[in-house]
């Protein structure tokens, strides 16, 4: 639960905000009564406010409530009162219709309204005794207030969803978690946000095709995961549940369906939480198929990104067959795996795909897909073996192969000075190599170039 006063700096209206943070001053104070009816107000000119901005975007239900205000603002109203206390009766039925709040926060707000009530006209109870509100009642009621309206933006479940779906969908989509959290997670009401977290899980896990949506199923369902993977770093029990919805229906998916899940979404905690027990079964055993099966060209993207999850100790755990079918995979095919998701786990594995490296093109392939990706994983003594293997084998000087260790010099600069003395031991091997140490030396700038 965020701090109130955190809460009070977030109320979206800025019309609305000195309101709130005079009944705030009011509960701090220890005025339990001024606090409740301000917050009362607040609430009531807020939920106004968004009545008229929903109007202006073609909602029906909120005609009549913006109507009746402009009514009652007409100069020379004389029934603007009792208009307005007829408002203010209905706003809460009005902002249920509208899905601003929920059911179950109209009735925590009725409570408020109530209350409010009790404060404005002590006479409303029995033998006239005055209402005394505690300060934690009317911080209470002010929390409410702030969590189910206040702090919201004028919009509603359905259109937020539809908002998510078509920033997702677009073609021109770039995941910016900044952006995402703000606009789908933080500024919307938590059934909302709830459906959006439900709806990123359902198409992450089922790679729905929905005829309205231009990209490809699988495209859309990385772009869903993605979304999933920052809404399970903000609420992990939530991303849990929306997928727990979904789990069953994956049983019931077509095998490359499962297979393509597995491989987007199997290092997320959330999705382990929610698989049931029989399909981490088949998934071992469509593993051990993998690595079982022959085959006369590469291995597809799909299945490269499922043996990439041996990278995760716990994922090995859950799935045995993961470092048999990975270690029993052709070097190209490994560093296919390597490459769909570079990890610490794979640096032990980058020397032995160098030595066994065949080719110039096949050495570019190595060190461009397997090699450059986890560098920044690299520790002085796997540097010291990977550089090892390199300078032993001559496949590994193809015309490409100076500049990708130049990068590859430049990408371990978290090792600090001491890679400099490493790379420089290595370089001098290469003094009688004239075109090829003058490069390095040059693109390192650890050594003098030899005079021609």
């Amino acid at each position: 639960m965020l701090d109130l006063e955190e809460r009070v700096a977030r109320v979206f209206n800025p019309e609305v905000r000195p309101l709130v943070k005079e009944a705030h001053r009011c509960y701090a104070s220890g005025a339990a009564r001024a606090a409740i009816v301000l917050t009362w107000t607040a609430v009531c000119a807020d939920l106004i406010y968004k009545a008229e901005v929903l109007k202006e975007q073609g909602e029906s239900e909120a005609r009549g409530l913006v109507d009746d205000v402009k009514q009652a603002q007409q100069p020379g109203q004389a029934n603007a009162v009792n208009i307005m206390l007829g408002v203010e009766r209905g706003v809460l039925d009005i902002a249920e219709k509208l899905e601003l709040i929920d059911r179950t926060q109209k009735i925590q707000l009725e409570r408020l309204r109530e209350d409010r009530h009790l404060c404005a006209h002590p006479s409303l109870r029995p033998l006239g005794e005055l209402f005394e509100p505690t300060a934690e009642y009317a911080r209470a009621h002010l929390a409410i207030a702030l969590d189910a309206v206040l702090i919201h933006a004028p919009s509603q479940g359905r259109k937020v969803l539809a908002s998510f779906m078509a920033h997702v969908a677009d073609p021109a989509f770039a995941f910016d978690a900044q952006y995402l959290g703000y606009a789908f997670f933080d500024r919307v009401r938590t059934s909302a946000r709830a459906k959006v977290v439900q709806f990123a899980a359902k198409f992450a896990l089922l790679q729905i095709d929905d005829p309205q949506v231009t990209i490809p199923p699988g495209v859309l369902a990385e772009r869903m995961a993605l979304c999933l993977r920052h809404f399970a770093e903000r609420d992990a029990v939530l991303a849990r549940d929306s997928l727990t919805r979904h789990a069953e229906r994956l049983v019931e998916a077509d095998p490359t369906v499962q297979l393509a899940a597995l491989g987007r979404l199997g290092d997320l905690p959330s999705f382990w939480s929610a698989l049931p027990e029989p399909l981490k079964t088949l998934f071992n055993t469509r593993i051990e198929s993998i690595g079982k099966a022959e085959r006369s060209r590469a291995l597809p993207q799909g299945e490269a990104q499922v043996l990439a999850l041996v990278a995760n100790a716990e994922v090995r755990a859950s799935l045995p067959a993961l470092e048999e079918a990975f270690t029993a995979l052709h070097v190209s095919d490994r560093c296919r795996v390597i490459g769909a998701r570079p990890a610490p786990y794979f640096v032990a594995h980058l020397p032995g795909a160098l030595e066994e490296v065949g080719s110039f093109d096949h050495g570019k392939y190595v060190a461009r897909t397997a090699v450059l990706p986890c560098a920044a994983f690299l520790t002085l003594d796997s540097l010291r073996a990977v550089l090892r293997a390199w300078w032993d084998n001559p496949q590994c000087w193809g015309r490409a192969m100076p500049g990708y260790l130049i990068d590859l010099y430049a990408a371990t600069a978290h090792l600090g000075e001491q890679r400099g003395a490493l790379w420089r031991e290595f370089i001098e091997e290469l003094r009688e190599f004239r075109q090829i140490f003058n490069e390095l030396a040059a693109g390192t700038s650890l050594l003098e170039v030899q005079a021609d």
